[in-house]
């Protein structure tokens, strides 16, 4: 099975993120954006994933989980990967990135024992869309001067997720959830 470990997003942050796409749609930027029911922050992508391997892998969220407290973060900036002259990823930044990639490193540390391949790149962030080309993306980036975040939401745990593709777009299952214990 296809797996990640994310943090999911309360309903109240997945509408304002939905409000915000619905806006930005307007702008017609060649984009495939993220249905808001699959918005989350992702710490951790696994890949394929041997089903007997789950036990060893909550083992792995629940001993990095161990090492860290509840937090809260806000929602920060709109961002580009890998920037916005040539933007491939749309997403908006959040903050308590230090305490995020402390976390995010713990799991791959844990993961690494296991055999995942490390990737040593974690930044917070909340991907809105994905680019198929750069149209429209300068009205795009005059649209998000004119929108307000800074809503904040609380993170009290980690979610194990099982991805599976559909040609209309991932449906994601939740397998574990470990809390946040530090």
């Amino acid at each position: 099975m296809r797996a990640f470990i994310a943090i999911d997003l309360p309903a109240s942050i997945k509408e304002k993120i939905s409000a915000i796409q619905t806006q930005l749609k307007k702008c017609e930027p060649s984009a495939k954006w993220v249905r808001p029911d699959n918005i989350h922050l992702t710490l951790k992508f696994l890949g394929e994933v041997d089903q007997e391997k789950i036990p060893e892998i909550k083992m792995a969220m629940e001993n990095a989980a161990g090492k860290h407290s509840a937090l809260t973060v806000t929602l920060e900036a709109f961002g580009f990967f890998p920037h916005e002259k040539r933007p491939r990823v749309f997403f908006i930044s959040t903050s308590g990135q230090k305490a995020l990639k402390g976390l995010a490193d713990d799991l791959e540390t844990n993961l690494q024992a296991l055999g995942f391949e490390p990737e040593g790149r974690f930044q917070s962030h909340i991907t809105l869309a994905r680019f198929t080309q750069t149209k429209n993306v300068d009205y795009l980036l005059k649209e998000i001067k004119n929108i307000k975040l800074g809503e904040s939401f609380h993170i009290g745990e980690i979610i194990l997720y099982k991805s599976t593709l559909f040609r209309t777009g991932p449906v994601y299952e939740i397998i574990a959830r470990i809390a946040l214990t530090a």
